[in-house]
């Protein structure tokens, strides 16, 4: 009776099911916090190895110092998690020629709550592996200066540019040679800067381009550093390459030397470099202004009015030309005087104007010529300066072939520029970015005799683009593109091609194709972004990856 009353009395249930169920509540609560805790030390240990990889994983260290410093690394980040405990690594190393690779593994017990439940899993262990190509780096920077970058692209091609550096610089090593390289365009290249060498260049009027844009006089043109030397003599002042006033920008040479690195050879005159010198457009001379200097229709560079000056041309017993003018002196018609009358203005100006400084829209021979390259140097500081100076240039078009013909040059171990490893060397890479921000464009003067503004390719109107037509020259300009980047990828260049602003379907086809991979092709929308893209490009040819 007094058991069976026992076991009908509902007093005191929530205390027996509490007494009852607590030992499993407590042990779930503990079970979870041990998975908790090994799971949060399993983490933890991969931390302190993959630091420890990376901090022993650089291509200069020695053998001794690589693993004191990931001895070190472990330890440090393994202080201060107390549920580790035992806990040891080992680090082993391939070294390859072109590489180094490391795999680290390491090992802890974990002070758990209920580890009986665990079995071996209180024993954790975990592994890294880094590798690092230790190839040598050549790199050369094609970029765009031309007009329509000003502002927010310039803005950020500067700062994209200084950041790659800064990667490239942080990546060398004592084992690992980097270089780079600057090649700024528009429609021509700037080569009076950093290795430049006066043999390179047409200074005689040998090249069958030189002076092409002026009449033959007594069987001569005149050519271009003549012409150069002609206008200093008469009162300007900018210097220029050795006090001629030429700035340095160069014609892309004839025929198939255009878009080849076939070394100049002075035996041979078309390989040489003519000279950029763009000539005096009709009209009296003019400052650039906003309603002067950047015409799609007109000329835009009269830097001397029509006309010349015979009192100053009297005084004169010779000039730079090697042309007798002493009969335009007189009234008196002679043979050749329309000829002559064409030149005379280089000689003695009425009015000169040239404008060449201080301003993007240039009136002057010197016409649209950006910043001279930087050939290939492990100055990383000579090269953010260049970066830093790199501007904008209106006039004349865009010409990518000519940009990237110049940055092939540059990685070239053949002159013009000879600091480039031979082709394919084994252990060297040669990475060429590219950058523009439109298609290439022939620009201006397209309702005036010329056709168009002077250009790397004189003026459309004298053929040498392949048609007087600004679009089809332009198209025609593709296909040297093309060119280039096949030269280029058939000697093993990477190439990474980047348009900003201008993702277009001709340039979407154009640039994915130079590209030595279609991902390499990177079309920029935001002119923000530009460095984090410059930045993604350095990491996959320069930085140390994590491969676990």
């Amino acid at each position: 009776m007094l058991l069976n009353k026992f076991w009908r009395s509902k007093s005191g249930n929530f205390t027996l099911v509490l007494g009852l169920g607590l030992p499993v509540i407590l042990t779930a609560v503990a079970f979870a916090t041990d998975v908790s805790t090994l799971m949060r030390a399993k983490s933890n240990l991969q931390n302190a190895l993959d630091s420890a990889n990376l901090a022993s994983s650089h291509l200069g260290d020695l053998d001794i110092t690589r693993s004191d410093a990931f001895n070190r690394y472990f330890q440090a980040n393994i202080v201060g998690h107390g549920e580790l405990s035992n806990a040891q690594a080992t680090l082993t190393v391939d070294k390859g020629v072109n590489f180094v690779k490391t795999k680290a593994v390491a090992s802890a017990d974990v002070n758990l709550n209920f580890a009986f439940l665990f079995g071996n899993s209180r024993h954790i262990a975990v592994d890294a592996s880094a590798v690092e190509s230790n190839n040598q780096l050549e790199v050369v920077l094609v970029l765009d200066n031309t007009g329509s970058m000003a502002g927010a692209r310039m803005t950020a091609l500067r700062t994209a540019t200084k950041s790659l550096l800064d990667t490239l610089e942080a990546a060398k090593s004592p084992t690992r040679k980097i270089r780079a390289s600057l090649v700024p365009f528009v429609t021509a290249v700037n080569v009076n800067g950093d290795g430049f060498d006066p043999s390179w260049i047409d200074m005689d009027g040998k090249s069958s381009t030189n002076g092409v844009n002026f009449p033959v006089i007594d069987g001569k043109r005149p050519h271009h550093m003549a012409l150069f030397k002609q206008l200093k003599a008469t009162g300007w002042t900018d210097a220029g390459w050795n006090g001629t006033g030429w700035k340095g920008c160069v014609e892309a040479r004839p025929g198939a030397y255009n878009i080849s690195d076939t070394p100049p050879d002075p035996a041979k005159p078309d390989t040489l470099f003519v000279p950029y010198f763009a000539p005096d457009d009709p009209q009296v001379a003019q400052r650039p202004s906003a309603s002067y200097g950047n015409s799609d229709k007109y000329y835009n560079d009269s830097y001397l009015d029509d006309g010349y000056d015979k009192t100053k041309l009297g005084k004169q017993k010779d000039n730079f030309l090697g042309i007798d003018l002493s009969d335009l002196v007189g009234d008196l018609v002679t043979p050749g005087r329309s000829a002559k009358e064409q030149v005379a203005k280089y000689v003695a100006p009425v009015n000169e104007l040239i404008t060449e400084t201080g301003t993007r829209i240039t009136v002057g021979p010197n016409r649209a010529c950006p910043t001279p390259v930087v050939p290939l140097t492990n100055d990383f500081d000579k090269l953010r300066k260049a970066a830093s100076e790199m501007t904008e240039w209106n006039g004349s078009g865009t010409n990518v072939s000519e940009g990237l013909s110049w940055g092939m040059r540059v990685l070239s171990p053949s002159a013009p520029y000879t600091d480039g490893a031979p082709w394919k060397t084994p252990g060297i890479s040669k990475i060429v970015l590219l950058l523009t921000d439109g298609e290439n464009v022939v620009y201006g003067a397209s309702e005036q005799q010329t056709k168009s503004d002077y250009t790397s390719y004189g003026y459309l109107a004298g053929g040498r683009f392949g048609s007087d037509n600004q679009a089809t020259a332009a198209r025609n300009v593709d296909g040297w593109t093309k060119s280039v980047c096949t030269q280029l990828k058939d000697q093993g260049v990477q190439i990474y091609t980047m348009v900003l602003q201008s993702d277009t379907a001709a340039n979407r086809a154009l640039y994915s194709a130079c590209a030595s991979d279609p991902s390499g092709y990177y079309a920029v929308n935001d002119p923000t972004k530009l460095p984090d893209v410059f930045q993604q490009i350095a990491n996959k040819f320069s930085k140390l990856q994590l491969t676990n």
